[in-house]
């Protein structure tokens, strides 16, 4: 017998493919401004304040967080630099800087946060909630910290949001940082934190993402969705639309999408693609490769942040 998380019960399969109430419908500012308030509305409430040397949001205490810069007295652009998953969650955002005691193999020995402050751009980083500094008991206690954040009323994809949404606007307060050139970019699951903020902020000018792109329904029968409880930190309870239509929403603005064409948690990239491009204008395409963000891409992903920020 196939175990239901093999194969999607027909019952949920067919309530998945009724439950589009938030897909893309034209004209394209309209539904953007609908979905949003909606989204919008689902997250936890509050403004990012530094308090001490720490962030603090509604949910409290964002954890450890840095915020580099370049040489000059600015106004400098700014990225949200959004850490993965990574397969463990006693690191977050510390692989992305040197000097932090964590390697950078993801990124093929790449610190990417002192990358981008060489090539001229201030960077924030920050924890999101269980991993780092936020660390909640990794693996074993990710149910659990779903089910307390859905009986207050959150969830813990909702959480996410709100903090990163938070984050990005209190950068963009910073002396010394020009809130019209922000951008955002993330691989894995900050590649889906990169293109959710963008969708959520319009103060995030150009967006790269990398390695997370698919339809629900192949991700919730096939794909990342159900490798693991992880899956919470990216399922938002009645946001009645596909991934790729929500990603649309930051679409208005330049979005860079790449999925490797081996990455065995995302299927289906290319059909994903395809439905974004039905709704506006995307940089979207596979490369050759499996779940990962070798060199070459990140100078292509920088290439393309430096036009559109520098």
């Amino acid at each position: 017998m196939t175990a239901p998380s093999e194969a999607m019960l027909p019952f949920l399969a067919a309530r998945l493919e009724r439950a589009q109430s938030l897909a893309f419908q034209p004209p394209f500012t309209q539904w953007q401004t609908r979905v949003r308030q909606v989204w919008q509305a689902s997250l936890p409430q509050g403004e990012t304040v530094l308090q001490g040397d720490r962030l603090r949001h509604v949910t409290g205490d964002v954890g450890e967080f840095i915020l580099m810069r370049p040489e000059g007295e600015g106004p400098h652009p700014a990225i949200m630099l959004l850490h993965d998953h990574g397969g463990r969650f006693d690191i977050g955002w510390r692989k992305m800087v040197s000097g932090q005691g964590s390697d950078a193999a993801l990124y093929e020995g790449r610190h990417l946060a002192d990358w981008l402050v060489a090539r001229g751009y201030a960077v924030l980083c920050h924890d999101a909630l269980g991993w780092g500094s936020r660390f909640a008991g990794g693996y074993d206690e990710q149910q659990a910290l779903a089910a307390q954040a859905m009986q207050a009323g959150w969830s813990l994809a909702g959480i996410t949001a709100a903090e990163d949404l938070g984050c990005a606007e209190w950068l963009a307060r910073q002396p010394g940082i020009d809130p019209a050139r922000i951008g955002a970019m993330g691989f894995s699951f900050g590649g889906f934190r990169a293109w959710q903020l963008a969708a959520l902020c319009p103060r995030v000018r150009a967006t790269v993402s990398i390695g997370w792109m698919g339809f629900r329904a192949d991700l919730l029968r096939d794909g990342t969705l159900v490798k693991g409880q992880s899956a919470f930190h990216t399922l938002h309870p009645f946001l009645d639309a596909e991934y790729p239509d929500l990603a649309a929403l930051a679409c208005d603005r330049p979005l860079y999408l790449r999925v490797g064409d081996a990455d065995r948690h995302f299927p289906h990239p290319e059909a994903a693609f395809d439905r974004i491009r039905q709704i506006a204008s995307v940089d979207a395409a596979t490369f050759a490769g499996a779940h990962v963000f070798p060199l070459v891409q990140q100078e292509m992903a920088v290439d393309f942040l430096d036009r559109h920020l520098r």
